[in-house]
């Protein structure tokens, strides 16, 4: 009985029909969406069937196994192949007699936080020696992993989308496409003053919108910061984009101002973005226009930030209007964890138009033990 073998190999060139490396020409489509990951037809035993993950599935940690299936089995002088690679970087090739392997060696070998794997399987021939002689079958196909920093949520189901959703899901856009054009949509449909009483999660208002934009109402909801982005959130849940209300909290003679934009997390470049509905534009850093996260504004050179309109222009400091002047301290949602940047708020001062409540005390309704705080600074820095 031949003793079991599972090796990383990098195979010589004078292997014949296996070894060398892939680059890009090989690669397959990378400009894939957000929605739903596309399979391709279903394979004949000329070659492994991949199995699991899923084509098209995301990962975060490196202690995953890939598996596949072979229904002939192995002969004595067989081994299966697995070949894995990111991007353009060359492959790592693993022999087993198994068909569930752990490619977390594999893949911490390249380095990769964030990008696209491949992987594929052949079976093997090798002769008298344990050398490779033939191949034993087709290449299956390539599957796709991504490696991301956070998972994305999955989408509704297209029947039980809003009639929005359906809308910008129809188009296949990026997904920053997706977010930006979501936004645009509620801009263009709803009337920033005084709003009227909705669902906690702003779904009739949402179809309200929806109803207007085709033409079929005169009503436009009237939305304040808060239920704008929350319409924004509901709308990006159902399309599998993950985001999050931020409450700003900013120090004023009396009282404590305060105001909410949404934190989207762009599946796309992986990174939080912030979108302000009530001034219509989302931030970037001035220089780069690179799109930024709520931590960075609060913590970060207002300096070095601009606003960019949502309806299209020019990215300046003076589109962030009044927003960025309410990012002093921060909550994500109704937490009890309060972010705050101690050369900007005062986090003992008492506020007379809040029942003489420090900021602790208000946002857990005098139960200052539920909060914690978390404090940074880097206005030194060239953010």
């Amino acid at each position: 009985m031949k003793a079991k073998l599972v090796a990383i190999i990098i195979l010589l060139s004078m292997f014949t029909g296996i070894g060398g490396f892939i680059l890009g020409s090989a690669l397959p489509n990378q400009n894939r969406g957000f929605y739903l990951p596309q399979r391709g037809s279903p394979l004949s035993q000329s070659a492994p069937a991949l199995v699991s993950p899923a084509d098209g599935s995301e990962f975060v940690n490196s202690n995953i196994e890939l598996e596949w299936r072979w229904d002939a089995g192995l002969n004595e002088n067989q081994f299966y192949a697995l070949r894995i690679w990111s991007a353009e970087l060359p492959y790592r090739e693993i022999w087993s007699e198994e068909s569930r392997v752990s490619v977390t060696e594999a893949i911490d070998s390249y380095s990769v936080d964030l990008g696209s794997f491949y992987w594929k399987v052949a079976v093997v021939n090798v002769d008298a020696t344990g050398n490779f002689d033939s191949r034993g079958s087709e290449w299956s196909e390539e599957f796709h992993l991504r490696r991301v920093r956070r998972l994305s949520i999955l989408p509704k189901q297209y029947a039980d989308m809003s009639g929005i959703a359906r809308q910008i899901y129809d188009q296949n856009l990026s997904p920053t496409d997706a977010i930006d054009e979501t936004h645009r949509f509620i801009q263009a449909n709803s009337i920033p003053d005084l709003q009227n009483d909705y669902d906690a999660d702003y779904g009739d208002a949402i179809a309200l919108m929806f109803e207007y934009s085709q033409g079929r109402s005169d009503e436009r909801p009237h939305l304040l910061c808060d239920g704008r982005s929350t319409a924004m959130l509901t709308i990006l849940r159902e399309l599998g984009i993950e985001s999050r209300l931020v409450f700003l909290y900013s120090p004023v003679p009396g009282y404590l101002a305060q105001h909410t934009v949404l934190e989207v997390f762009n599946p796309e470049g992986q990174t939080w973005q912030v979108h302000d509905l009530a001034w219509d534009f989302y931030y970037v850093h001035l220089e780069s226009r690179e799109r930024v996260s709520a931590e960075r504004i609060l913590f970060g050179r207002r300096e070095d930030l601009a606003g960019c309109p949502i309806a299209g222009g020019a990215c300046e400091a003076r589109v962030m209007g009044e927003s960025v002047g309410y990012f002093d301290a921060m909550r994500y949602g109704w937490t009890y964890e309060l972010w705050v940047n101690p050369d900007r708020f005062p986090i003992s001062r008492r506020f007379e138009g809040q029942d003489g409540r420090n900021i602790a005390e208000f946002i857990s309704d005098g139960q200052p033990q539920k909060v914690t705080i978390r404090t940074d600074n880097w206005e030194h820095l060239d953010r």
